[in-house]
């Protein structure tokens, strides 16, 4: 018999979310762990090429997989982030985390979609006010304030 073969009709599906949520939780732990240890290469892996990533507060936000690398890969000084909750339904993610670069820690807010095993869509939140750091990547760009 085939596995989940003798599920009911209406308990697969929680069996497929369940599995589908867990596939996620592994992918944002991936995520950090790889950026965590400058891992580049797999922490590529991990991303869609067509990503797109945001920070609403500051405006600004990256259009690719690569530029969102960059962005990692050329952040000042030695930070690392250390996941503090993480919450994942079929695709989507929530994950706060503890960022500490140097001397200095602030809560960061992430919501991830990841799609085909890969993630997508990035939108970082600073609950404290901050102007964005001066970036060495070239794919950062700004929005223009709204009026």
């Amino acid at each position: 018999m085939a596995r989940g073969a003798h599920l009911s009709l209406a308990e697969r599906p929680r069996t497929v979310i369940a599995n589908m949520s867990e596939a996620t939780r592994a992918i944002i732990h991936s995520h950090w762990s790889s950026a965590n240890a400058r891992d580049w290469e797999a922490f590529a892996a991990l991303l869609a090429p067509q990503l797109r990533y945001d920070v609403p507060q500051t405006r600004e936000y990256i259009e690719g997989a690569l530029g969102y690398l960059d962005m990692f890969r050329t952040w000042p000084g030695d930070w690392r982030a250390t996941v503090k909750a993480l919450v994942c339904e079929e695709a989507t993610a929530v994950c706060i985390i503890d960022f500490v670069v140097g001397e200095e820690s602030m809560t960061g807010i992430s919501l991830f979609e990841v799609a085909a095993g890969r993630i997508v869509k990035v939108v970082d939140y600073w609950p404290e006010a901050c102007e964005p750091p001066p970036r060495a990547s070239k794919h950062m760009q700004r929005a223009p304030a709204e009026a």
